[in-house]
């Protein structure tokens, strides 16, 4: 399969641009969350990849689907795509624009794997220290993952701090197997 975020980061960049100087990326961010949950379906999936039909009649259609909650940018972007044979991109272009207003917002994703759900006092301090770090909007999930044993895993953007039983145990067989 084809890597498609190098082609969405210059229609991300390009929507996020203009929704920068119009002074509403929240709601374009909220209208690229929306168009890429509809292009994910099943359904709008299969049209999307139909050559028989008009890309144009498609982004209609996207846009039909999307019943009037997604602004003007954010329709002339798609109708940009459906031009270019690239309706495709949404979701990716969807994912650069998160990252994109993450990095404006000077915030941060990020994922915490525990084995167990831990009690709140500890969630408490485990969300404490990862604001001091990346910042107080930075958006903290928890997720639960009992393949890990123990400890934790914190996944920030593309990086990974692991901290749990089975990365130190993956970390000790390799040392041995050398």
């Amino acid at each position: 399969m084809i890597e498609l975020s190098p082609l969405a980061r210059p229609y991300a960049k390009a929507i996020f641009d203009a929704a920068l100087d119009a002074d509403n990326h929240k709601m374009v961010a909220n209208d690229l969350a929306l168009l890429s949950a509809v292009s994910q379906t099943k359904e709008v999936s299969s049209l999307i990849e139909d050559p028989e039909l008009s890309k144009e009649k498609i982004a209609q259609t996207i846009i039909g689907l999307a019943d009037g909650e997604v602004g003007d940018l954010s329709n002339k972007m798609l109708e940009l795509l459906a031009d270019n044979k690239r309706l495709n991109l949404i979701e990716a272009i969807n994912i650069s624009y998160q990252e994109l207003l993450e990095l404006h917002n000077n915030t941060k994703s990020i994922v915490v794997n525990v084995a167990d759900q831990p009690t709140n006092d500890n969630k408490k301090i485990i969300t404490e220290k990862l604001f001091a770090e990346h910042g107080e909007g930075s958006k903290i999930e928890f997720s639960k993952d009992p393949s890990i044993m123990g400890g934790l895993s914190i996944k920030i953007g593309d990086e990974t701090l692991d901290l749990s039983i089975r990365g130190k145990v993956k970390k000790l067989v390799n040392q041995l197997n050398f």
